[in-house]
């Protein structure tokens, strides 16, 4: 093991760590102190004891320059993954991303990395070491948070950083904080070592001389690094400064080796020996022998395959010892020679470090250059890091002369853009304001329709500014009749656009357009667009069968461009109608297909969303059991109250009956899908009003079904009219059995919704969930307006049959209900019984209870409910009379819901309340809430 000082209780804290991650508990390590404190002793020291337990041990540093380049440690430490392993003996994605983690590829993303990881745990125990998170990446602390909150297996994550460099405004602060709180977390705080620890170091230096050892105490004030240094340094030349100190050793080094050093030190701590030499102008045998001197004096340390100054104090010493004008020369040549060795065709890696030595070097249009071309690099991988290199082109834009693109309005949209990636909203709303500003000074016409459309791209809509669709047609008319790829892309977001605001008949007309000038023009991200429109336009129509071959055809599309990531999307996409009736059983093997395939891609999210649908799929069936155990296995990789899972999580918990649990994980769900919808998919909102009334809450039931009726209204969807008719119509519902006459003007304002609706649909309504909820709206309406109902219920359920047998049950039950209100008993007493039979087959809960309430309330008897009630020496109108009563309403309002007199009404309240042994209507309707909720099982 490594010699160490003063870290004994650190390292068993940590090594019980590797015990546990060993053991199949993820562990995550949080190594933090001042630079030289000992982290890097420490961290070697739990590496060395890791190997010896048979971890592999994968080991990634962060640099101390600038230069955009994101995951370059997470490369660093999965290259060992792939390191002597021919491609075909890896896992699927590890194969796959074998290009990139070997520098031969850009292309790779945090969710990919992360699988990779885990597929590297899959095979054996692992120690994942990001050292120096303080000089990280957004992208590497993506990742480390990433693999923190869904690792799974014998993984131990270690991270270490510098305390003192991370203050509230560092972006490592916050992920910081959450990595600290989470399961399996320990953070080691490295301080200051005692006078024993820095004594001892002192001892095995073989200096065993008091006044020396109380001096390195008193000097190095507990950090071990200075200590090590100011011995190294000599009795004869301990220095009054530490920077001076460090720089005795690299002065005692050749000519050659010192020139390198110095002229390296200028790209951080890591040593890149080719660029080095490229820049130096040395030939490979002079910069060979000058990096082994440096090894062999302990200036440079070799860490894996890399090569590093011995700490990073070592080198902002040596670079603190150039003249203003050597380091500019410095950066200039490193620059040079980053470009020769890229050539032409540039990664982005060499970009990023080409921009920072340009801007370094004070040469300001190269410096622009490059920052550009990193930018859009970044942009087009979808990588925060572009946001670092645009600004700062847009810092170099008036300094520097142009060649007319891109212009500024374009650099600033493609920022707002960014930032919206990023969630970073606030940011996104300022910059394309910015750009908004700046097109009028663009003369262009393509410019200019590029900035709109990505104006619109962003769904910023700055106070005061060009609205959206304002700004297409500006873009258009600016364009002309000429066939451009510009034109096309604005003719795309136009019709996306249109989807967006909810106007069927404008995308219906702009769809064929869009898919037209895609193919003709080559541009298969807009012809996928064009089949996206037409398949929405479909599902508006009610016509979710065509939906599904369009969303099929659009990732088809999709695939053949290359964008595997948008085919994924658009299979999702089908599937969603398929599990929702066009073909259940078929829906749920097919979502599992790709649920396997997309993780295998390195696509796990488009995974998640396939299980998701594998879970709704497997609901509308009935087969709950097995729905928990999909929501188990994706419990297993990551939260299931996030954006992409949060519905299918609900909606299976809402089916169990576990109203409470599902109203808490359906509030956070709604959190996230309003900072990403400003009107959600009608499915969200009906969700959530089902689980408001489930819970009681019918009075915010109420007026989310008001706020999001209102806003549909403008909406020429006649499927989503229909829907939110049947969500208004249901908060309507419950509003008046809790004693409150519904609202004359939300019932007006769904009925307009259900008519619109119905004449859009042209009153043809397939076995589909949309199509039921339509139906079951028609059912609402007629018994608000007090008309019999079991025949609409009827029609409801045998369209809900189709979907499925679990989708279909609730529907029974409300039929059931209906034929009780009506008179019907003789078939509600044949069904009533197999309702309860199936939803306890199923583990339908909610149904389950309610079933046995309805039974208990009209004593009919039902499988496994054979203990006795109060309320079975009622009659059964007697029984119905209780119901109503028990709301809180009056004995007019009671005659009036059940077609009797109200004297009557009065003689069923007297006999009643002799029966139960009560003395008034309150004390009744007690009574009734207490029994008719029991516990059914």
């Amino acid at each position: 093991m490594s010699q160490m000082f003063g870290r004994d209780r650190e390292l068993a804290e940590a090594l019980a760590a590797l015990e546990a991650a060993a053991s199949g508990s993820p562990q995550v390590l949080l190594v933090g102190g001042d630079a030289g404190i000992g982290k890097t002793t420490l961290t070697t020291a739990i590496a060395e004891e890791a190997q010896v337990r048979g971890f592999r041990v994968l080991v990634g540093h962060c640099l101390d320059i600038d230069d955009g380049v994101p995951l370059r440690p997470v490369r660093e430490a999965l290259r060992e993954a792939v390191a002597g392993q021919a491609d075909a003996d890896l896992p699927p994605v590890s194969r796959r991303l074998a290009p990139y983690l070997r520098g031969e590829s850009d292309q790779a993303s945090v969710d990919e990395l992360g699988v990779v990881v885990g597929e590297q745990v899959a095979q054996g125990p692992v120690l994942l070491v990001l050292e120096d998170l303080h000089w990280a990446d957004r992208s590497t602390i993506d990742l480390a948070t990433t693999v923190a909150r869904t690792a799974r297996g014998r993984l131990c994550l270690l991270l270490t950083y510098r305390a003192d460099e991370v203050n509230r405004h560092h972006p490592f602060f916050a992920p910081l904080t959450e990595l600290g709180r989470g399961s399996g977390a320990l953070r080691l705080g490295l301080t200051a070592l005692g006078e024993e620890s820095i004594s001892e170091i002192v001892r095995t230096r073989g200096l065993d001389d008091e006044g020396v050892s109380r001096q390195v105490v008193e000097r190095s004030e507990g950090n071990p690094l200075y200590a090590e240094e100011l011995l190294a340094a000599g009795p004869d030349g301990l220095p009054e400064q530490l920077g001076a100190l460090l720089l005795a050793r690299v002065d005692a080094l050749g000519d050659t080796t010192r020139s390198l050093l110095r002229l390296a030190s200028a790209h951080g701590s890591r040593i890149d020996p080719e660029l080095v030499a490229d820049a130096s102008g040395l030939d490979a045998a002079a910069v060979d022998a000058s990096l082994r001197e440096a090894l062999a004096t302990n200036v440079v340390r070799q860490v894996g395959s890399h090569l590093d100054f011995r700490h990073g104090l070592l080198r902002e010493a040596v670079y603190g010892d150039l003249m203003p004008g050597e380091r500019a020369q410095a950066h200039r040549l490193l620059a040079e020679a980053a470009e020769r060795t890229a050539g032409t065709d540039a990664s982005l890696a060499v970009l990023g470090v080409a921009a920072f030595h340009w801007h370094a070097a004070h040469d300001l249009p190269r410096a622009y250059q490059a920052s550009v071309r990193a930018g859009l690099a970044a942009h087009k991988l979808g990588l925060p890091e572009g946001i670092a290199h645009l600004e700062r082109a847009l810092e170099l834009y008036d300094r520097v002369p142009h060649d007319g693109r891109p212009v500024r309005a374009e650099l600033l949209a493609v920022l707002a853009l960014l930032h919206r990636r990023c969630a970073e909203f606030d940011r996104g709303r300022a910059v394309i304001a910015q750009a908004l500003d700046a097109v009028t000074e663009t003369a262009d016409p393509r410019a200019v329709a590029r900035v709109y459309t990505m104006y619109v791209y962003t769904d910023f809509v700055p106070e005061g500014y060009v609205g959206q669709e304002e700004a297409l047609d500006r873009a258009v008319a600016g364009l002309g009749d000429e066939l451009s790829e510009e034109l096309a892309d604005t003719m795309s977001v136009r019709a996306e656009l249109m989807m967006r605001l909810e106007r069927l008949s404008e995308g219906e007309e702009l769809a064929p357009r869009v898919v037209e000038l895609g193919a003709s023009l080559g541009l298969p991200a807009v012809e996928a667009t064009g089949w996206w429109v037409r398949a929405v336009c479909s599902l508006g129509r009610g016509r979710p069968d065509e939906a599904a071959r369009h969303f099929h055809t659009a990732a088809d599309v999709a695939r053949r461009g290359g964008e595997l990531h948008r085919a994924y999307q658009h299979e999702v996409e089908r599937l969603v109608e398929l599990v929702s009736g066009v073909d259940t059983h078929r829906g749920v093997e097919l979502a599992d297909e790709l649920w396997r395939e997309a993780n295998a891609a390195g696509y796990p999210r488009s995974g998640r969303k396939a299980a998701c649908r594998v879970v709704n799929g497997l609901v509308n069936l009935g087969r709950l059991d097995a729905a928990r155990g999909v929501m188990d296995a994706l419990r297993s990789t990551g939260p299931v109250d996030d954006i992409d899972s949060g519905g299918a999580h609900v909606g299976l918990m809402i089916a169990q009956g576990e109203v409470r649990s599902a109203l808490e994980a359906d509030r956070r769900r709604m959190i996230l899908v309003r900072q990403f919808a400003a009107f959600p998919n009608p499915e969200e909102v009906l969700l959530h009003v089902r689980v408001l009334l489930a819970n009681g809450l019918v009075v915010e039931a109420l007026e989310v079904a008001d706020e999001y009726s209102a806003w549909v209204e403008r909406s020429d969807f006649p499927i989503v009219l229909g829907v939110l008719a049947h969500v208004l119509y249901l908060a309507l519902e419950a509003s008046r059995a809790a004693g409150r006459p519904p609202d004359p003007e939300l019932l007006a304002r769904a009925d307009r919704l259900l008519s619109r609706a119905d004449a859009g649909l042209g009153g043809s309504m397939v076995g589909w969930e949309h199509g039921v909820s339509v139906l079951s709206a028609t059912a609402l309406r007629a018994d608000l307006r007090g008309e019999p109902t079991a025949d609409l219920w009827r029609t409801a359920y045998d369209a809900a049959v189709q979907v499925g047998a679990g989708f279909a049950l609730p529907f029974r039950l409300r039929l059931v209900q209906a034929l009780l209100a009506e008179g019907e008993r003789d078939e509600a007493r044949t069904s009533l019984p197999e309702v309860v039979a199936d939803a306890k087959a199923m583990g339908m809960n909610g149904v389950l209870e309610e079933a046995v309430k309805l039974g208990r309330r009209h004593r009919i008897p039902v499988p496994g409910d054979d203990r006795p009630s109060k309320l079975d020496i009622l009659t059964s109108r007697e029984r119905e009379v209780l119901d109503v009563l028990a709301t809180g309403a009056t004995n007019k309002a009671i005659a009036e819901r059940l077609f009797i007199s109200e004297k009557t009404v009065s003689v069923h309240v007297t006999n009643l309340l002799a029966k139960l042994g009560v003395t008034n209507r309150t004390e009744a309707a007690a009574v009734f809430k207490d029994l008719a909720v029991a516990d059914p099982s």
